[in-house]
């Protein structure tokens, strides 16, 4: 037999077997390149990410360490006494001397190379302990200016200068601003500090020009008087850096800078910051008010594996990987040192359709070579499989005829291969066999017992099995308001997906009436663990059914909630019905109970219920939640009944929780106690939220407690419903 029931000859069968080899053949070779292009892609991914990350820190170098070098030039250039502020602020507010011009003139020549020769200083303070500062500042538009400011002489009153070429003031100008640089976190940050040790602050808002940026101070004592210098560097020229071609690992790699809380400094080379004005709405934002979503999944990541944290602190780098949109990414974090007392991270992207383009070639001229291979093995194979197929497809027609009975025929079939021989010689016997046999008996009483095959009689056996009874929850208000057609195809794929998880776990489909499925486990093929593959079934049922109800609300389709009953017990299985129309089915009292507990589901607000046989053989596999002990319509035994909830290990701790509460507070129902039972469920729903079991169990416990039930009451709950 072939592909759906269909016969197809030994050519092809030949054919298909040849394909079957050389494709699973390439298909191993082809499994190996992946397992072997994973590992290249980890060590490639970690050594690109090692290499951009020795480069970050180097350009991080080059950038930030002439920042500390200029501060401790400054802080010589102190000690010598040529940052002295004393001529600078001489003489009361509004007027000015000659030697507080040459002052400023000095100061001046000394501090504006350093500004030109480093762009990314924007600015470079000195300030002392009696509340003089002195300032040298780059605004937007390249204009450089100075403001001094004295507030013990002073007070709020500032003065202002611009520079020409050679750092000599002019335009003075007195301006009230309320400047205490005292009181400025690069100058409050060096209280505990020795002098000549660099301090960095967080990043913060600048008080002049409202950008945002971070500074490195010094201090120092010259002549019993503490001094301050301090050099700001702009967060947008940090960005800058990190969206540099030389930061470009890759086509679609990012590098970005960071505080230790994920704030950034820093940000990526990215299509969301094209102009300045985006980039500073973005600048010092934590990651997760930047849409970037690589960006935000990585550091997600780094911060949910402890072990990424702890390696940061411990080694300084750490390197990983993690998915975001359907891609692998590679990420790489790297502490960057700033003093003694702060530091950055540096954030590397990397992802992986970047590092596959060469494995990806290989991978084609590798199925390019598998595609030829397969053709030329298809062309010998065809002459092969004609080689074999043209004694078997004699001996097939000498069959045929043989089947209908016509003993007339008596051919040789020529065959070279032993085996076919054989089978040659093997049918030759038989043919003369029946040819012996109609000379006995009249041929048309031979064509009749031939005729005649296994005819299937009524009858059945008593077996234990797992029955199962499914129902679409308020079908008929869906059914009305589809068209029979949109209803049909609509159900068709509820009913395919069904089936297919029932079949998946061994489950005989009995029959489908209306919207209901009707099935068992057990028989005809004898299952030692039918009640787990029904539990399985079911619980595949219900997360296939979670999937297609997202999908079809999306599509504009009513969903198709379904409630499942299953019972554990005695049958009578087999065929039943006339002699002319049989059905393999099952009989009895376990069928019934399986369909009265897939109604009871609506009585208890549940979507799976199970009686004790089903709990007891499916074992310490599922998590399930005692709901009561019923008699149904038609019975007098009572039984236990048992919400499934899923398999063992995978039920969230909070819907244990919420069971174990509920089966708690059953027990002092069933004992009697219906106070304590209405205490176990006092603010149930406040922490699980509503559940109708829940409800049915208080309502029932209130109304005994206002009129106890009688004394023969035995807590078993009677459904008279069908």
């Amino acid at each position: 037999m072939g592909l759906f029931g269909k016969t197809i000859s030994i050519r092809w069968s030949l054919l298909r077997s040849f394909v079957v080899l050389i494709l699973l053949s390439s298909l191993t070779v082809l499994m190996l390149m992946t397992i072997r292009a994973r590992q290249t892609e980890k060590d490639l991914s970690e050594k690109l990410i090692n290499t951009g990350t020795l480069q970050a820190t180097e350009e991080m170098d080059r950038f930030f360490q002439p920042v500390n070098i200029n501060a401790l030039i400054a802080a010589r250039w102190g000690l010598s006494g040529k940052l002295n502020l004393a001529e600078v602020v001489a003489g009361p507010a509004g007027k000015l001397t000659a030697s507080q011009l040459s002052a400023v003139t000095r100061i001046n020549t000394l501090l504006l190379p350093l500004m030109r020769l480093y762009p990314e200083m924007s600015s470079l303070q000195v300030a002392n302990a009696r509340g003089d500062g002195f300032l040298i500042i780059r605004l937007e538009s390249g204009r450089i200016r100075n403001r001094v400011v004295s507030r013990e002489v002073w007070g709020t009153r500032t003065l202002w200068f611009d520079l020409d070429r050679e750092g000599r003031p002019k335009s003075p100008e007195w301006q009230e601003v309320d400047y205490e640089p005292r009181s400025r976190a690069w100058y409050v940050g060096l209280k505990d500090l020795p002098d000549e040790e660099v301090f960095w602050t967080e990043p913060y808002l600048f008080f002049t020009t409202k950008d945002l940026g971070i500074t490195a101070s010094i201090k120092w004592h010259d002549q019993g008087m503490e001094y301050v210098f301090a050099v700001d560097i702009l967060l947008s020229t940090i960005t800058d850096f990190t969206r540099r071609d030389t930061t470009q690992l890759s086509r679609n790699s990012q590098t970005a800078v960071y505080t230790k809380d994920w704030r950034v400094v820093g940000l990526p080379r990215h299509k969301n910051f094209r102009d300045q004005e985006s980039i500073r709405r973005a600048l010092l934002l934590h990651i997760d008010k930047i849409q970037i979503p690589e960006l935000h999944a990585a550091v997600k990541m780094a911060e949910h594996h402890k072990e990424i944290g702890k390696t940061l602190k411990e080694s300084g780098k750490t390197i990983f990987s993690y998915e975001c949109q359907g891609e692998t990414w590679w990420a790489g974090v790297t502490s960057y040192p700033l003093g003694k007392r702060r530091h950055l991270w540096i954030g590397i992207l990397v992802p992986n359709n970047d590092l596959l383009e060469g494995i990806t070639q290989l991978r084609l001229h590798i199925l390019a070579a598998t595609l030829v291979t397969l053709l030329a093995a298809l062309a010998y194979s065809f002459l092969l499989a004609r080689s074999y197929s043209r004694p078997l497809e004699a001996l097939a027609a000498q069959s045929r005829r043989i089947s209908d009975l016509d003993f007339q025929t008596d051919e040789k079939i020529e065959a070279k291969l032993y085996e076919f021989k054989q089978l040659g010689e093997a049918q030759a016997q038989s043919l003369a066999a029946l040819q012996s046999f109609s000379r006995y008996v009249p041929l048309e009483i031979v064509k009749e017992l031939m005729a005649k095959g296994e005819v299937a009689r009524i009858g059945g056996h008593r077996e234990t099995l797992t029955v199962l009874f499914t129902d679409i929850a308020g079908f008929t208000n869906i059914a009305e308001a589809m068209s029979p057609e949109a209803l049909t195809n609509h159900l068709a794929g509820y009913f395919q997906a069904m089936i297919d998880a029932l079949h998946h776990h061994g489950a005989t489909v009995d029959k489908i009436v209306g919207d209901a499925i009707v099935a068992f486990w057990g028989a005809p093929t004898p299952m030692p663990d039918q009640a787990d593959r029904a539990l399985k079934a079911v619980l595949e049922c219900r997360d296939t059914l979670e999937g297609l109800n997202q999908t079809w609300r999306a599509q504009g389709l009513p969903e198709l909630p379904t409630r499942f009953g299953l019972a554990t017990g005695p049958v009578v299985v087999g065929n039943m019905g006339a002699r002319t129309r049989l059905a393999y089915t099952v009989l009895g009292d376990t069928v019934n109970l399986a369909s009265r507990l897939e109604g009871l589901n609506k009585v208890y607000g549940t979507s799976i219920l199970a009686d004790i046989g089903t709990q007891q053989a499916g074992g310490d596999g599922y998590a399930m939640r005692h709901l009561d002990r019923i008699i149904v319509v038609g019975k007098t035994q009572a039984t236990d009944i048992f919400e499934v909830l899923g398999e063992t290990g995978k039920v969230p701790a909070v819907k244990l929780a919420a069971a174990r509460r509920y089966e708690a507070a059953w027990d002092k129902y069933r004992s009697g106690d219906f106070h304590q039972a209405l205490e176990e469920l006092a603010g149930f729903e406040a922490e699980f939220g509503p559940d109708a079991a829940v409800e049915r169990l208080r309502q029932t416990c209130e109304a005994y407690r206002s009129q106890p039930p009688p004394k023969d009451w035995d807590g078993v709950s009677r459904m008279m419903t069908k």
